[in-house]
C-alpha cells in the first residue's frame, strides 16, 4: 500500500512519504533552516501547546513562520501528546483552534484526546467520541483558508473503536488524518498490535487523504510502516535518543558507549569515530548525533521512494522486519491482511519477484495469482493433464503435445499453466531451488485446488517425476495431493532428461 503522493500547501509542495522533524520551540538544536540545507527536510512539525506557552500573543502576531525563522511548510501538534503523557494541558479545545487558525501552519491539528493502551474499553469509547465531537467542533471553528486540517484517529487497542472513530472522523471536511496512540506501543516494540492499529484505520478512513503515523520516526521501522499505507512520519526520536547517546541506524539502535566504528556514510560517521565522538563536550555530540540521526532516516526515506517506484517494497519490507524479533511479529500479522492489500497492490512492476522467506508466500501476488485461477480461469478443452514439478520453464517431451495441457507447479505460486506462464510474476519470478516448507505447503496446496476445480474436466493425468531435476520433497508432496484426490487414473512417467 505504499504510495509516493504530492502534497501542496501554502508554503510548498511535499513529495510524500515524508518525514517531519520536530522542532521542540524552547530548545532548538537543528533550525529548519539547516535541518532543509543538511537533509533536503520538506516539512518540520512543532507544538502548538508549547508555542502558546513559550511566546504567547508574539506567534499570533508574527506567525508561526516568523517564530521558526522558517519559510516552508509548517505542521503543528495541538498537545495531545502532552495529554498522554501528564494527563492534560492547560488549553481548551477552542482555544488551540483559533490560536492555530492566527498563526497559520501549513497543517494544524485539532486537540483529540487520545486513548492510549492502558484504558478500559468504557474508557476508549469516551475517547472516540469526544475526539470525534472536537473534530466536529472544529470544522465551525476554522476560518484561515490557507491551514490544511488533520483530523485524528482514536480508539487504541480495540479494533472496533478504531473503526467507528475512523469511519467518523473520515465523513468530516479534514484534508489528512492522524493515527494516534502509536507512541506507547513504539516503545514497547508491539509491532502486531501497530499493525492491527494502523490497518484498521486505513480500512475505515477516505483513501485519498494522507495518513500521519504519530511518533513513528524510528528508521527501523519506516518501511512496514509505509508498506501499510502511512504517508508522513514525525520524528522527536532523532534528538531525545542524541540526548541518551543513543545511535539510529536502519538495523536497531546503538549506544554510541558500545561502538568501536560507525556503520554508516554520513557526513558525521566519515568525519568522525565514536571515540573522539565520546570525549566530546556534550552539546557537540548532542547536535552530531542529531544530526548522524536524522541523515540515516531521511536515507530509508529516500531509499523508500525508490523501492516504491521499482516495486521491490514488499522484498525491502521483508529485510528490514528480521532486525528485531517483534518487528518480524508484526510484518507476520500485516501479511495476514492481504486480502486488504492486494486491492491496492500493482498488477504489473518493473521488477522480478524476489522470493525472500516464508514470508513471500503471503504477498499480494501469490493471492491475486490464486483468485485469478479460481475464478477468471478456464482449461483448455484437451483430455490429457501434465503435471510437472519444476524451477525452470523448460517444455518435457510429450508423446502427444497436441492433446496435452501443460501445467507446472512451481513455488511459491504453485499451478502455473503453461498458456499463462509469462503474465507478470510467473514468468518473472526468481526463488532458491532448495525448498522450504513454506513453498511446499503453498504449491502443493495450489495443486490441490486446481485438480479439486479442474481435475475432472481430463480424461488421464501425468505426474512428471526426476528427483534428479526437481526437489525430491516437491515432488514426493504432489504425488501425495493426486493420489490422495483419487480423481481419475494417475500415470506415472519417469524420465531422467527433459529434451
Amino acid at each position: 500500500m505504499g504510495r509516493i503522493g504530492k502534497l501542496t500547501t501554502a508554503h510548498g509542495k511535499i513529495t510524500t512519504p515524508t518525514l517531519m522533524p520536530v522542532i521542540d520551540p524552547s530548545d532548538v538544536i537543528l533550525t529548519p533552516i539547516e535541518m532543509r540545507r543538511e537533509f533536503g527536510t520538506e516539512l518540520v512539525m512543532t507544538n502548538a501547546y508549547l508555542i502558546m506557552k513559550y511566546f504567547g500573543e508574539k506567534a499570533t502576531k508574527y506567525g508561526i513562520h516568523r517564530i521558526l525563522g522558517y519559510d516552508g511548510p509548517i505542521m503543528t501538534d495541538s498537545g495531545g501528546y502532552q495529554i498522554l503523557r501528564y494527563g492534560g494541558v492547560e488549553v481548551s479545545p477552542e482555544e488551540i483552534i483559533r490560536y492555530q487558525d492566527i498563526m497559520s501552519p501549513d497543517i494544524a491539528t485539532i486537540l483529540d484526546t487520545p486513548t492510549g493502551v492502558h484504558p478500559t474499553k468504557e474508557r476508549a469509547k469516551q475517547t472516540v467520541q469526544t475526539t470525534v465531537e472536537r473534530a466536529k467542533q472544529a470544522v465551525q471553528l476554522r476560518s484561515n483558508p490557507k491551514v490544511m486540517w488533520c483530523g485524528p484517529v482514536q480508539g487504541g487497542l480495540f479494533n472496533d473503536l478504531v473503526a467507528k472513530s475512523a469511519r467518523e472522523i473520515g465523513k468530516l471536511d479534514y484534508h489528512i488524518h492522524a493515527i494516534g496512540g502509536p507512541v506507547e506501543l513504539l516503545e514497547k516494540y508491539r509491532y502486531v498490535e501497530l499493525v492491527d492499529l494502523v490497518i484498521t484505520a486505513k480500512q475505515n478512513l477516505p483513501l485519498q487523504r494522507p495518513v500521519h503515523l504519530f511518533g513513528a520516526g524510528h528508521p527501523m521501522m519506516l518501511a512496514l510502516s509505509v508498506a501499510m499505507g502511512c504517508d508522513l512520519f514525525d520524528s522527536a526520536a532523532y534528538i531525545l535518543y542524541a540526548r541518551d547517546g543513543r545511535y539510529l541506524t536502519s538495523e536497531g539502535t546503538f549506544h554510541l558507549a558500545d561502538l568501536s566504528y560507525f556503520p554508516c556514510e554520513c557526513p558525521v560517521c566519515v568525519e568522525n569515530f565514536p571515540q573522539k565522538l565520546r570525549h566530546m563536550p556534550k552539546e557537540k555530540q548532542i547536535k552530531l548525533l542529531a544530526i548522524h540521526n536524522l541523515h540515516v532516516t531521511f536515507g530509508e526515506i529516500r531509499r523508500v521512494r525508490q523501492l516504491i517506484i521499482e516495486g521491490k517494497l514488499w522484498e525491502h519490507v521483508q529485510l528490514r522486519c528480521r532486525a528485531h524479533p517483534r518487528l518480524l511479529e508484526g510484518f507476520r500479522r500485516l501479511l495476514e491482511y492481504t486480502n486488504f492489500i492486494e486491492r491496492f497492490d500493482p498488477v504489473t512492476k518493473k521488477s522480478t519477484f524476489y522470493y525472500s522467506g516464508g514470508e513471500s508466500v503471503g504477498r499480494p501476488e501469490v493471492l491475486r495469482h490464486r483468485r485469478r485461477l479460481e475464478n477468471r480461469y478456464k482449461p483448455p478443452s484437451l483430455p490429457t493433464l501434465a503435471i510437472m514439478p519444476a524451477f525452470e520453464r523448460e517444455r518435457p517431451k510429450l508423446s502427444k503435445p497436441e492433446r496435452t495441457h501443460l501445467v507446472r507447479v512451481i513455488p511459491p505460486f504453485g499451478v502455473i499453466p503453461e498458456e499463462l506462464e509469462e503474465i507478470y510474476p510467473l514468468g518473472q519470478t526468481r526463488a532458491p531451488k532448495k525448498l522450504d516448507p513454506e513453498q511446499i505447503k503453498t504449491a502443493t496446496e495450489s495443486l490441490r485446488r486446481f485438480l479439486k476445480l479442474y481435475g475432472k474436466c481430463y480424461k488421464q493425468i501425468l505426474l512428471f517425476n526426476n528427483e534428479h531435476h526437481w526437489s525430491n520433497s516437491l515432488i514426493k508432496a504432489c504425488n501425495s495431493v493426486v493420489e490422495k484426490l483419487k480423481i481419475i487414473e494417475l500415470y506415472k512417467i519417469h524420465h531422467r532428461k527433459i529434451k
